[in-house]
């Protein structure tokens, strides 16, 4: 039987919607986004743990709450499938030109059986291929309604790929930190405010836009989520942009209104020097 691994709760949405008629396999998503926090093997407890701390660091009290059950408990569901794969089972990922589902990819490839057969859909380059005009970051932006003629693209992982993939987990891995970007073909780590100067130039620009004139530059922190995920070629979460917008208040780098216990309760605007 062939399970479909997909990164991410919108993608798991699509891919599911578009494979339903293929009775005999199933699709199983990994809900925790690996580009952001420590890493480690997360089918592990205590790694599972050290991954819980940190979103705990990140989110707000309120997300807190929802947010981290639901990641306990599709960490559970996550490793009860793993426990459960044979040597005759196939895994077929599907992986767009992103962080996030890179690094997951990665980090199953070294811990899952060896043994078990692994292709890949290159999601992005194979849409782009089919379909031309538009080239999704991730699973997420690819209707239903195109992903199943994408299966023609999937190709079985060598040895030697395989390995060369374990071999960068390791080395993010190592590398200790909790940010991972695209750069070159290839997932590295950065630091936790390598996109914070980005952040702040687009709030500059937003903050002197004529409609945010009567309110003295002060703009909803929302509009700067969004304008960082419309704008990056990098994935990102909303909950982590604004993570960094309170970061950034902290830092003095920019001033708020309002209450920060959830993005759109507060408004902001960059500190002039």
């Amino acid at each position: 039987m062939t399970t479909h691994i997909v990164f991410g709760l919108s993608s798991g949405a699509s891919v599911k919607f578009a494979l339903k008629l293929l009775n005999d396999e199933q699709v199983v998503v990994m809900v925790d986004d690996l580009m952001w926090g420590p890493l480690g093997n997360v089918l592990l407890e205590d790694i599972q743990e050290l991954r819980f701390q940190w979103w705990g660091q990140v989110l707000t009290d309120e997300d807190i709450l929802e947010d981290i059950p639901y990641l306990r408990e599709s960490y559970k569901k996550f490793s009860e499938w793993t426990t459960a794969l044979k040597d005759n089972d196939s895994l077929l990922f599907w992986i767009g030109d992103n962080p996030s589902e890179y690094t997951g990819l990665m980090c199953l490839l070294s811990y899952l059986p060896q043994s078990i057969s692994v292709s890949v859909v290159m999601a992005s380059n194979a849409y782009y291929k089919r379909y031309g005009k538009f080239k999704p970051r991730f699973m997420g932006e690819i209707t239903a309604d195109k992903i199943l003629p994408l299966l023609e693209d999937s190709k079985i992982l060598s040895p030697r790929v395989r390995e060369r993939y374990k071999w960068n987990w390791m080395q993010l891995v190592e590398d200790s930190g909790n940010l991972r970007i695209l750069k070159n073909r290839q997932i590295v780590t950065v630091s936790e405010d390598y996109f914070d100067e980005q952040f702040v130039t687009r709030a500059k620009k937003i903050s002197k836009e004529k409609m945010y004139r009567k309110s003295d530059g002060f703009f909803p922190a929302a509009r700067l989520v969004g304008d960082v995920i419309g704008h990056q070629k990098q994935m990102f979460m909303d909950v982590v942009i604004e993570w960094r917008i309170r970061c950034l208040i902290q830092m003095g780098l920019l001033s708020y209104q309002g209450s920060l216990k959830n993005m759109r309760l507060y408004s902001i605007k960059p500190v002039v020097d």
